[in-house]
């Protein structure tokens, strides 16, 4: 019985010796048997292939089905968890309909009380980039719409990320923007939350900076700068830029339009009375005459 039992341990231990060349050698067979185009090899791979292809086909059937229903049932289950997140997006966007709904109640009530004349209709105009009017010293473009199309010296030129500056001279057919980031752009602008109320200079570089600050003004880095709506120039509540970094008492604003050459800019004139100093007339010459 021992020898029995170790002759086959040694069989055993024979054939996964041998194991690795005996199949290495069936796989070169079969490769042979593959690429071979001797006419008996050809006729007995064609007649196995036909003989075991009904066969694979049938197995392979019950694991195509298996295969279906497993994706049938994963579609099910995400189709359920889209549902239920649909569900809860609903459930939230009704509730933020029916506070919309409330505060315009209380809004129109809070009007009628305050007798509240809403403001007048802004006016747009887009005008095409023509030319760049800027140099070392200043910067400034040139659009194609001028008066004929309606545009008033002061109205403020915008894109869809914010200003980029105003009209400051109008022609018939063009008119000349004077940018933020000129050296002469000066905008009162208020910071942050709290909103202090300070100027943002332009010094004909991309960037902005804050001057003429409150002694206890707390200003952060990525506060945001929007115009103040004093000088009569700009109104307020738009978007300039955010405080990109503190430079000892310098601080810096990267606006938020930082493409100073866009091809198209909307032109609109909020109605505001342009009160700059070089707009008035001498009262000194009519009071000494």
């Amino acid at each position: 019985m021992e020898n029995k039992l170790f002759r086959l341990r040694r069989i055993k231990a024979q054939i996964k010796r041998f194991s690795p060349l005996l199949f290495l050698v069936i796989s070169l067979g079969m490769i042979f048997l593959g690429i071979s185009q001797n006419p008996f090899v050809v006729i007995a791979r064609d007649k196995v292939s036909m003989t075991v292809a009904p066969v694979a086909q049938i197995v392979s059937l019950p694991l195509s089905w298996i295969q279906e229903a497993l994706g049938t049932a994963e579609r099910f289950i995400s189709t359920y968890h889209e549902n239920e997140r649909l569900r809860e997006e609903n459930k939230l966007l009704i509730f933020w309909k029916t506070k919309a709904l409330q505060l315009e109640t209380e809004q129109q009530e809070l009007y009628r009380l305050l007798n509240y004349q809403p403001p007048s209709q802004a006016k747009m105009v887009m005008a095409r980039v023509l030319a760049d009017n800027g140099g070392v010293f200043s910067q400034s473009l040139i659009l194609n719409a001028g008066a004929a199309q309606g545009v008033r010296k002061g109205a403020v030129a915008m894109t869809d990320r914010g200003i980029l500056g105003r009209v400051v001279a109008v022609g018939r057919n063009t008119s000349r923007v004077m940018l933020i980031t000129d050296y002469l752009s000066r905008l009162p602008v208020s910071v942050g939350n709290k909103g202090f109320k300070c100027i943002l200079a332009g010094d004909n570089s991309p960037e902005l900076k804050l001057i003429a600050l409150p002694e206890n003004a707390e200003i952060q880095v990525g506060d945001v700068v929007m115009t103040a709506g004093t000088a009569g120039v700009y109104p307020a509540g738009i978007g300039v830029g955010t405080v990109a970094r503190l430079e000892g008492r310098d601080i810096i604003v990267k606006p938020f339009e930082t493409q100073l050459w866009p091809i198209f800019i909307r032109l609109v004139d909020f109605g505001l009375d342009d009160e700059l100093l070089q707009d008035q007339p001498c009262v000194c010459a009519e009071s000494s005459s």
